[in-house]
């Protein structure tokens, strides 16, 4: 990392991978501690739940704040800044005695980790293009999507082994310690000259971008299905199926195969598509998949709802790369601001359709349909809108009245 190079060799693609695995990794270690953490602090078994949300809600909070530094500021100094800020929460956590320095550490640790969401697909559109930008863009959804399937195993056993969650929550400070002290004095900067200093004018000039902005909205409602799945799904399926909790979790754990697949297939079709193409694809079968899921509510049966969602997974896996590589392509002087808000987009949308999903009187099966639906409409109204956006929209990605870096 003396310099920079193309983002796709391979010391660059690991060091930005691994930097982006820390928010998972934070966000799923704590899925095994639940019960632990209700016994030493004294409290009930929601302290689990409230630590998980402030952290994500931390996360998705703190990108629009990363962007904003990565483009008016630098992206070595968020990182370095965002890094240090995420180690100090993560060590508070760990070492509470008491819920309130627990939840406290954690939000803290989610606003500092966000810079890892943001800065390297910032850094990726520094010195990276076309197809080598979106096979970039795979490989760290990729690992995203491997996370959320391991972690939470490597958490139960560490837990199993130790019998103490501090030594649990404390990997995750130790690992962004370890990846500051590497940032510090070895990561460049690679922001580009020219890149706009964030200001309104930035963020009008992402919204008056037809195409940006309608595959924006098209990821944040195809990608908020999956956080109404999450709350859904297991309670759809016991009620429905009369199910164990061993085949929800091997039926949840289908979910992340598909995204793993969908990954991997963009990462080898990007050189002979279009993102725009690509992306379209990935929301046909993520709709395709949430049709299915509606069927499977009404006539359910173990073998719909698993195609059900490993349709719907693929799709989403197909989506996500694909839909951030076509954002901030088309905004290469505010790649870290388009970055943030895209990323942000479907935590947030995410958490209101879960919100909704919660107040309205019906099974859970008839809620994930009531919810869902609408979901897909509103994303597949929005990517219409990104295939009529006319191509005058390309020179919004500069403006010459706003300030440069």
């Amino acid at each position: 990392m003396s310099g920079p190079r193309p983002a796709t060799h391979g010391g660059w693609l690991a060091w930005l991978t691994a930097i982006a695995c820390l928010p998972p990794l934070g966000l799923n270690l704590m899925i095994p501690l639940d019960r632990a953490l209700a016994t030493d602090l004294a409290s009930t078994p929601a302290i689990g739940m409230a630590a998980i949300g402030l952290y994500a809600l931390g996360l998705a909070l703190g990108q629009p704040l990363a962007g904003y530094a990565s483009d008016g500021w630098g992206r070595r100094p968020t990182l370095v800044t965002g890094l240090a800020i995420g180690s100090v929460g993560g060590l508070l956590a760990s070492l509470a005695t008491d819920p309130a320095t627990l939840l406290a550490g954690r939000t803290l640790a989610g606003l500092g980790l966000s810079v890892s969401l943001v800065v390297p697909r910032a850094v990726l559109r520094d010195l990276a293009e076309g197809a080598s930008l979106q096979r970039g863009m795979s490989v760290i959804s990729t690992a995203f999507a491997v996370m959320p399937a391991v972690t939470p195993v490597v958490g139960w056993w560490l837990l199993a082994r130790t019998g103490d969650w501090r030594f649990v929550m404390a990997v995750l400070p130790l690992l962004s310690l370890a990846a500051l002290a590497l940032a510090a004095p070895f990561h460049p900067e690679t922001r580009r000259v020219g890149t706009f200093a964030p200001g309104l004018a930035s963020l009008r000039a992402i919204w008056k971008h037809r195409q940006a902005r309608s595959i924006a909205l098209a990821f944040a409602a195809f990608g908020a299905v999956f956080f109404v799945l999450i709350g859904l799904v297991p309670a759809a399926v016991r009620g429905t199926l009369g199910a164990d909790e061993r085949f929800v979790a091997l039926l949840m754990g289908g979910t992340f195969l598909g995204f793993l697949v969908g990954n991997a297939v963009v990462s080898f079709l990007a050189s002979r598509h279009q993102p725009l193409v690509l992306c379209t694809t990935g929301c046909a079968i993520a709709g395709l998949g949430v049709a299915l899921m509606c069927v499977a509510a009404a006539r359910p049966s173990a073998v719909g709802w698993t195609f059900a969602l490993l349709c719907y997974s693929l799709g989403h896996g197909m989506l996500f790369p694909t839909a951030l590589t076509v954002v901030i392509q088309a905004m290469p002087t505010r790649a870290g601001l388009a970055a943030a808000m895209t990323g942000m987009a479907p935590m947030l949308a995410g958490g209101c359709a879960a919100m909704a999903a919660g107040v309205i009187p019906a099974s859970a099966g008839s809620r994930l349909v009531l919810v869902c639906l609408p979901l897909v409409v509103i994303g597949a109204t929005a990517l219409r809108m990104a295939w009529t956006a006319p191509a005058s929209d390309n020179h919004l990605s500069g403006d010459p009245n706003e300030a440069t870096g």
